[in-house]
Formats: C-alpha cells, sequence, structure tokens
C-alpha cells in the first residue's frame, strides 16, 4: 500500500483550533470494526500522554420507537440501519457540549431491547471519538468534527463478522437465518443507499479496518503531533476560536491518504 502523507505536512491541514478537543469520526459499514479502530487509537493516545478521550456511539443515539415501529421492530419489519432510525439532532448537540468544553450527559441505549434507558455524564476531554456507520451523513455533525475516517472493509468480511458473533432481537438471541434475512432488506441496501456514497466525505480511507496497522499508525501519529501542538499552545495561551465556528466545510478540502475513493452513485446524502 502506498502512502503520500504531504498533505499533512501543512499545519492548516487539519482546519481546528488548538485549544478545542478533537473530534474523530470513525465511519464505515456495520460490522466493519469501527470500535476496534478507536480503541486502537485510544491505546496508542495513552501510550505516551494523559490524553482524556471518550467513545461515543452512534447507536445510543436512536430514536426511541412509536408504538406501531415497535411492532414493527419485534416482528423483525423495522429498519434500524436508516438514517431515519437515529436522532442527529441531539447527537449534534451532544458534540457541540463536548466542544465547548462542559461536562454532557450522553444517552445510554438498551441494544437488546432497543430503548434508552439511562445517560452518562462525560467531562471535558481531548479527544472525542465519534464512531457509527452514519456518522459522516450529517452535514452540520460533520462540520464538528477534527478529521474523518472510513474503513472500506470488503462486503463479505463484514458478514463474517456479523453472524459470528450474538445478535439479540427484542431480548432472543436472533438465529442465523433472521440475522441473514435482516442483512439482505436491510443492512446491505443501506450501506449501498446512504453508508457507501458518504466515503466521499472521508478525509482518510482505511482500507481492511482494524486490520490495517501501517495506517492506523499513521493516524495515530498525526493526532498525536497535534495533541503536540495544543499542549505547547496552551503553555503559550493561545487563543484562537474554532474554525468550524466561522462556517468552514473541511470536507471542502479533503484528501484520501490511503485509498482511492471509489465510484459511487452517492444517492439521498444531505447537502
Amino acid at each position: 500500500m502506498s502512502i503520500d502523507a504531504t498533505p499533512y505536512n501543512d499545519p492548516s491541514y487539519f482546519k481546528v483550533s488548538l485549544q478545542s478537543p478533537m473530534v474523530v469520526g470513525v465511519a464505515g459499514g456495520a460490522d466493519a470494526g469501527k470500535r476496534d479502530v478507536c480503541q486502537l487509537v485510544m491505546d496508542h493516545l495513552s501510550q505516551k500522554y494523559s490524553t482524556k478521550t471518550v467513545l461515543i456511539s452512534l447507536t445510543d443515539f436512536y430514536r426511541e420507537l412509536t408504538d406501531d415501529e415497535r411492532s414493527q421492530y419485534q416482528a423483525g419489519k423495522y429498519n434500524l440501519d436508516h438514517p431515519t432510525a437515529f436522532d442527529f439532532d441531539l447527537l449534534h448537540d451532544t458534540i457541540a457540549s463536548l466542544l465547548s468544553g462542559k461536562p454532557t450527559n450522553v444517552p445510554v441505549w438498551d441494544s437488546i431491547h432497543h430503548t434508552r434507558v439511562d445517560t452518562r455524564l462525560v467531562e471535558p476531554v481531548d479527544v472525542i471519538l465519534l464512531e457509527g456507520t452514519l456518522v459522516l451523513y450529517s452535514k452540520p455533525l460533520r462540520e464538528l468534527m477534527f478529521t474523518k475516517i472510513f474503513l472500506d472493509v470488503d462486503s463479505d468480511q463484514r458478514l463474517t463478522n456479523r453472524v459470528s458473533k450474538t445478535n439479540v432481537r427484542n431480548g432472543r438471541e436472533m438465529s442465523i437465518k433472521e440475522v441473514l434475512t435482516e442483512y439482505v432488506d436491510f443492512v446491505k441496501p443501506m450501506f449501498e443507499d446512504f453508508i457507501w456514497p458518504t466515503k466521499k466525505f472521508a478525509d482518510i480511507i482505511i482500507p481492511r479496518g482494524a486490520e490495517n496497522k501501517a495506517a492506523l499508525q499513521v493516524l495515530g501519529n498525526h493526532l498525536e503531533d497535534h495533541l503536540k501542538k495544543r499542549s505547547n499552545a496552551n503553555d503559550n495561551n493561545a487563543q484562537q476560536p474554532p474554525t468550524w465556528s466561522r462556517g468552514h466545510h473541511p470536507e471542502d478540502e479533503s484528501v484520501d491518504v490511503f485509498a482511492t475513493t471509489a465510484a459511487s452513485s452517492y444517492k439521498q446524502i444531505p447537502e
């Protein structure tokens, strides 16, 4: 794999205030290993620095279902992978609050019964890792991100990962037939219609996901470099408002570092 890191030599590549927490968005298909990548990044940053990090998952921001939707969910007919299943406004407000340095309540979602059960208080942090299939779908959410990552993992591998884990619906373990039906009816078409097209918004595309150790090392090093600059800037009492608050759109200057973006229909992605 060829990696051209030249764009990162320009410190203005990452358009974010040195005083702001970093929001790193990690997107990709279902079961692409997004949480694994986030954990590897967190481990990397904690090895040399006392970096405060938090992992926020899109799946904690599902909407509560209506009675009709609950009936569909129990029958396996409700599409949990469609963008309308999520509360993007709440997610945006939560990330914006964390960026402002405030202690923030984050929803806790019960994936077994598909309902919100509580909130957890997240104190101010240095790095916010935001993972989920559709974290690059919403433009207002993208504008809060320090950098945007897409895991390009083969569909067969993602399906293998899905089948090999325990899948639960309405408190009951799903059969292999139910898992495959759900994949064919919902997961695969939603990936093609909504998730894959957001790849064009990524700053960094990582083939093979968590298996690509070289790419993850490069990513970790560049996040580490920004943390060093932030520490130096804090020491010098530097003051600079975050550029995202002035309407800057980082995706306008995006660069694919680890792979070439493949052609896509880019259906129904909000501008």
